[in-house]
């Protein structure tokens, strides 16, 4: 079809950092709206009308909490007027942040349409995909349109840009979708600088190739006058009077993006469109291996979070009495004070924006990688990384306090000088709690403590460690570690006499494995550009090289588990020592990989290998709010070489299955090591899962060198998983049995004050309510609707009954009575 009208959106893309500091970026990005109010308050001309889109709704969240009256009134009636849009999305994310973390964005939305402010409309710029639980997120915040305005460097479009289609959410509901060219073409086509003669050329050749496709049924044709964090002016508006004076056969006129999807969406009726379903794996996600340290402090941030709402909620439902007030302010203390309601709630939504503030896609500056010893590029990356310590200093302290208020609430026998474990979840819970005690030594205790409980456990002897040769009995399995292969080379699972080690693997399970390019390449990547890293130039090749060690295993015994430890190492690369962990009666078996590794500048990465044996296999991953199959339940051409998930991968074949979960490391890869193969299909004939730790293969703002000294936590247990035992075992992850050594006697409560039911189908997230009571989140896994009820089980409480959707999500408010 021909192009009979063209649609100018001037909007700029919202980065925080990467032009400049994010302490500067963020705060100039709100005093963009007052600019923009000012360019768009002239009254309404024509074609040639300014016109605005804020790309995310953040800088607008801002501006409406410090403006004036009058000038949020302005705003207000300017989108009513159609001259400005404000979009949902809270910030161009990447696929790190939870469905959780994601809800905060969403929630805030409440907030800019009581002001009056309509939102429609979802802009995502720069990133290469979008975690497929959004989608229904999108549809319950009430925006039906998603528009992915894609950088194609380092990756592949699951369409040609432009295009459009439907993106079906894990509810079966469904977003139109606008894949937009990229935003940056209003600077490189002179839009924005009102470039005309570049401007003609750019846009006339861009209508000549829309005219050539015969999959570009629309007859309008949307431009981007945008780019990297640009402050508002109106200049683009000489490239509309321009254009239409030379054309005046194919108008143009500026647009908002809520109108500009009106006009796309409403002729998409007249034809088939597109309709996929499954995850929109981004291609950029490997630059979440850029920075190892701070993304693993983002996520002990993030679980902090989570569990300071629990045990809070937990106390407030219970009754609060005395808490031993701590006279020091440390950390392994309890709190000097409590906080008031009003107070946690502050320190609560702080964490939630700083954890948004990391999970946004902006990772340095335009010269993190080109000047990696540059000031301004160390800056940036101190910067970035400060939202994610701000938000672990922050969250430690509450869920430190959280926990003391809820386990000197309620009323029991009393018991000191225990391990004291509090669960915040709905399900009873078994699992392995690794606790420190008086600040000299670590022990970990297997912890049965049932839903919205807290139990307490003596605290273990210390036991002394012993070479062992052979191999190792230990719960019900059977250990054989081999430190010149690197790790685990058997696991025995004596309960069904499976082995769960692949015996021909690269290398043992908790093996260290670094991938290097091989001396004289000619890949581009390493002779032209590291922008070449790229599909359009496979490869390069990877040399892998395994850590390997000829010291002695040791074991620790201790009445209930035992801890295995090695060494390895690469000579002038890394060395690393690990630990696996087994307990009797516990399902799961936890590893620990420490890995010390200098700073290096060549390109490379650094993986952790489990090997698993399971044959022909099928791999669920868990994503933000939901589970999907890879390859199967993927966009076409989204990033099979490697995923950033959340916590948990089920790995199901014909031989067994495996629930295997990462709580630092979100990258991983399937099959095998495919780094370089830029893969249009997953090739993945062995179960083995490769945590991706780190690597360095970028070209701007992620960083050149790779260093860490850290351990890396892990979790598996044999199984054969549905998608919903993934996202149950992720959830478990990201929300742990929280556990102290503790002196002060407790008066451990008798029984929990809260029940969901049915037991065991549905997930729930407990927050303290701004309104003194409790909410409880519901999710629903499972493929059926669910008839929940939340019943309090303290006298003085009223939850109710509700119906939850498949995969589907509900809030229930649990409130005093009134007496």
């Amino acid at each position: 079809m021909s192009i009979r009208q063209i649609l100018l959106v001037p909007h700029t893309h919202h980065d925080v950092g990467y032009t400049n500091s994010p302490r500067i970026i963020d705060e100039m990005h709100a005093r963009i709206v007052d600019r923009v109010l000012d360019l768009a308050g002239a009254p309404s001309a024509g074609p040639d009308d300014f016109r605005w889109t804020f790309e995310v709704a953040r800088p607008v969240i801002a501006f409406m909490r410090d403006a004036p009256a009058e000038r949020r009134r302005l705003l207000a009636r300017l989108v009513h007027d159609g001259r400005i849009s404000v979009t949902g999305g809270y910030l161009n994310m990447t696929q790190l942040p939870s469905a959780f973390e994601y809800a905060v964005g969403y929630d805030a939305l409440g907030g800019l349409r009581e002001a009056g402010l309509t939102i429609r409309t979802q802009q995502h710029g720069d990133v290469n995909g979008l975690s497929w639980g959004t989608v229904d997120q999108m549809l319950d915040a009430g925006i039906t349109r998603l528009v992915m305005a894609l950088n194609p460097d380092h990756g592949r479009p699951p369409f040609t840009q432009p295009s459009g289609f439907r993106w079906i959410a894990p509810t079966g509901r469904s977003v139109f979708v606008w894949l937009s060219t990229h935003y940056g073409f209003g600077e490189e086509w002179g839009i924005i600088d009102g470039d005309v003669p570049l401007a003609m050329g750019s846009i006339e050749g861009f209508l000549q190739r829309l005219g050539a496709r015969a999959d570009y049924p629309w007859a309008t044709a949307l431009v981007h006058a945008a780019n990297d964090n640009r402050w508002p002016t109106d200049r683009f508006l000489d490239i509309v009077r321009a254009w239409n004076a030379r054309h005046p056969g194919i108008p143009m006129r500026t647009a908002t993006m809520d109108e500009a999807l009106d006009e796309l969406e409403g002729e998409s009726t007249g034809f088939t469109l597109p309709t996929v379903r499954g995850e929109w794996a981004d291609w950029w996600s490997h630059g979440h291996g850029s920075t190892a340290r701070e993304v693993a402090v983002y996520r002990e941030a993030r679980t902090f979070a989570r569990l300071a709402r629990g045990t809070l909620s937990l106390a407030r439902l219970q009754g609060e009495r005395d808490v031993p007030l701590a006279e020091v302010l440390g950390y392994r203390r309890g709190p000097v004070r409590l906080r008031a309601a009003d107070e946690v709630q502050r320190a609560l939504a702080h964490v939630d924006e700083q954890l948004l503030l990391y999970g946004e896609h902006t990772w340095g500056s335009w010269e993190t990688y080109s000047k990696p010893h540059s000031t301004f590029s160390h800056s940036s990356h101190n910067a970035k990384s400060a939202f994610a310590y701000d938000a672990f200093d922050h969250a430690r302290d509450l869920a430190i306090e959280g926990w003391y208020r809820a386990v000197h609430s309620g009323a029991g026998a009393a018991q000191s000088e225990r391990i004291v474990v509090v669960n915040t979840t709905e399900t009873d819970r078994v699992e392995l709690v690794d606790v420190e005690v008086d600040g000299v030594r670590r022990v970990c205790v297997p912890a049965a403590v049932p839903a919205f409980s807290v139990a307490s456990f003596p605290v273990p002897a210390s036991v002394e460690p012993v070479d062992a040769t052979g191999p190792l009995r230990a719960g019900s399995y059977t250990v054989l570690v081999d430190p010149r292969r690197g790790g685990v080379v058997s696991l025995r699972d004596e309960t069904t006499g499976r082995e769960l080690i692949d015996p021909d693997a690269l290398g043992g399970l908790g093996s260290v494995v670094v991938g290097v390019v091989g001396a004289g390449s000619s890949h581009p990547m390493i002779t032209t550009s590291p922008k070449m890293f790229h599909p359009d130039h496979p490869g390069p090749q990877f040399e892998r090289r395994l850590a390997v060690g000829a010291g002695p295993v040791r074991i620790e015994r201790g009445d209930a588990t035992t801890r295995i430890r090695w060494r390895t190492g690469i000579p002038g690369i890394l060395s690393a020592h690990a630990a696996l962990t087994i307990a009797d009666g516990v399902p799961d078996i936890d590893v620990d990989v420490h890995v010390d590794k200098s700073e290096r500048f060549v390109p490379e990465s650094v993986f952790v290998v489990f090997p698993f044996a399971v044959t022909d296999p099928r791999f669920l991953l868990e994503t933000a709010g939901a589970v999907f199959a890879a390859e199967s339940e993927q966009l076409p051409d989204t990033s099979k070489d490697w995923y950033s998930i959340q916590h948990a991968v089920g790995v199901c074949g014909d031989s067994g299955g495996i629930l295997w979960g990462t709580r630092d490391a979100p990258l991983v890869q399937l099959g095998g090591i495919h780094t370089g193969e830029w893969a249009r299909k997953l090739h993945a004939s062995h179960g083995h899962v490769y945590s991706w730790l780190m690597n360095n293969l970028h070209f701007t703002n992620f960083q050149a060198r790779q260093e860490v000294n850290r351990t890396f936590r892990y979790r598996l247990r044999p199984a054969v998983p549905a998608p919903h035992d993934v996202l149950r075992y992720g959830r478990d992850l990201l929300e742990p049995l929280q556990g102290r050594h503790h002196h002060h006697a407790i008066l451990q409560p008798s029984s929990a004050p809260l029940r969901v039911e049915p037991v065991g189908r549905l997930l729930a997230e407990l927050a303290p309510s701004d309104a003194a009571g409790v909410r409880v989140r519901l999710h629903n896994p499972e493929e059926d609707a669910i008839r929940a009820s939340v019943i309090p089980m303290v006298a003085g409480w009223i939850g109710a009954d509700v119906e939850v959707s498949p995969h589907g999500t509900r809030d229930v408010l649990v409130v005093r009575v009134a007496p």
